[in-house]
């Protein structure tokens, strides 16, 4: 092989393996086509290199990353965001979610678990929302019905600056 076509295979094997790599991370996982949709559905605090494929996933879901917040931000220690293929899954392991927590009423009258509405008069409806505690951790479960995601935010002691969060970023419907 000459010199100009080993350098050239070489750089195309090398480009090869750097593909689908998370930026930021050596050796990072490579991600399934179905969880680089999971990524792209990300509320601003976690990237992919901040993401990794979530070991207990219901066994429903396309595809489940596990998230924390490795920028130190506002955002959220701790996320998981699901996604399905249909909304009969997604309601489902929303309400197993639900049932995980002890519930509380989420903040502004929300009831929970109940539902949350956007746009410009918040009548369109955007999906479900469940607010309560896991351990003496506060939670905000959700569903963003028009994208078939579901999320899970862990949030520390005050579910009054989660739902804040959640209101600014996770009910963004992209």
């Amino acid at each position: 092989m000459t010199r100009t076509r080993w350098a050239g295979s070489v750089a195309l094997a090398l480009v090869t393996v750097l593909v689908g790599i998370a930026p930021g991370r050596a050796g990072a996982e490579q991600f399934t086509e179905a969880e680089q949709q999971v990524i792209a559905l990300l509320p601003p605090g976690y990237t992919a290199a901040s993401c990794t494929r979530a070991d207990n996933a219901f066994p429903a879901a396309l595809a489940s990353l596990d998230c924390t917040d490795d920028m130190h931000t506002d955002t959220p220690d701790y996320a998981r965001f699901t996604h399905y293929d249909s909304m009969d899954a997604l309601t489902a392991d929303f309400y197993v979610s639900a049932a995980g927590m002890s519930l509380s009423p989420c903040p502004d009258g929300n009831a929970s678990p109940g539902t949350w509405n956007y746009g410009p008069h918040l009548t369109n409806p955007g999906g479900k929302i469940a607010c309560g505690a896991v351990d003496d951790q506060t939670v905000i479960a959700w569903t963003r019905d028009s994208q078939l995601l579901l999320a899970t935010v862990d949030g520390g002691p005050d579910l009054g600056e989660l739902y804040q969060w959640w209101q600014r970023y996770g009910a963004a419907t992209g």
